[in-house]
């Protein structure tokens, strides 16, 4: 028996007005740096000390279940997790409930990929998530998964959120086992959440606040145990917040100023785009309404 496999096709919104005002070798040579730094982030996490210590995981070893495959193209970013064959994977229960624990995985591995991103460029991900197949070699790519990865992402996400495509949560077991595990280990913070044009997408923001979640049995057993760690990840979240309110704020800022002198059709076309971060500083605050110690970093 196998998992079910997760295919990730994801974008860089502003990525073209970033190459576009690249104009000499050593702005190239900076941006290419940075894109390396993101390729060699997601490289780190797939890391020959992650499969030794994930083959030391009594509970769930991933690499027993998964190829773990990623590639770059130009500003896109695909991600497949291929399933193996499992014989000893014979009970439906766990195979989803471990299909969805590779989901939890996927998304605390974007986490580093989505800060550098915003923080570092004042670029944001939308993408789309698939279940179907994908095959990743090298720098290619193929498989029906890829594609409708892609069109969920093109068609679905709009906004710079990960929209799941349509098959996905047809697989109720799925989407229960997602549900359920949420429940365990984060206080039934889902990291599927449902907006309100009917599109469900990948919640990072509402995973990166669970983790420092006190209220969670699993964040308290983890103060229990090692009070510095779980004041690090206090940090870090507060620094990740910090950074992603300014990275809005700065970029609806930016767009603002671009309406002056346009016509009407460009300035139509300027505010599908402002919109698109409209409902990014909404997302944000709506992600920090339950959390009276990160209320600094609403923006306002």
């Amino acid at each position: 028996m196998k998992l079910v496999q997760w295919t990730l096709f994801i974008d860089m919104l502003g990525y073209r007005d970033i190459n576009g005002a690249i104009n000499s070798e050593a702005k190239a040579k900076e941006f290419i740096a940075f894109m390396e730094e993101n390729k060699a982030g997601l490289n780190f996490t797939n890391r020959t000390e992650v499969k030794k210590q994930y083959k030391k995981d009594k509970a769930f070893n991933l690499y027993e279940y998964y190829d773990v495959k990623h590639t770059f193209v130009s500003d896109s970013l695909i991600i497949t997790f291929s399933p193996k064959e499992v014989r000893t994977l014979k009970e439906i229960k766990i195979k989803y409930m471990h299909s969805a624990n590779a989901l939890f995985i996927i998304l605390m591995r974007l986490q580093a990929i989505i800060f550098n991103c915003f923080s570092q460029k004042g670029l944001f991900l939308r993408g789309g998530i698939s279940t179907k197949y994908c095959y990743i070699k090298d720098e290619f790519a193929v498989g029906e998964g890829l594609i409708s990865a892609y069109k969920a992402e093109s068609s679905l996400a709009i906004y710079p959120r990960i929209a799941f495509s349509p098959e996905v949560l047809k697989d109720k077991q799925l989407k229960d086992s997602v549900t359920d595990l949420s429940k365990i280990m984060y206080g039934g913070n889902n990291i599927i959440k449902l907006d309100s044009d009917g599109v469900h997408y990948l919640d990072y923001l509402g995973y990166n606040l669970s983790t420092v979640d006190m209220n969670i049995p699993m964040v308290a057993e983890l103060v229990a145990k090692n009070p510095h760690q779980y004041l690090l990840s206090v940090q870090h979240t507060k620094l990740f917040f910090e950074k992603h309110a300014k990275a809005v704020k700065d970029k609806l800022t930016e767009l603002e100023a671009r309406k002056t002198g346009l016509n009407d059709k460009k300035l139509e076309r300027l505010q599908k785009v402002i919109d698109k971060f409209l409902w990014l500083k909404s997302y944000h605050n709506s992600s920090l309404s339950s959390h009276q110690n990160y209320s600094e970093y609403v923006i306002k």
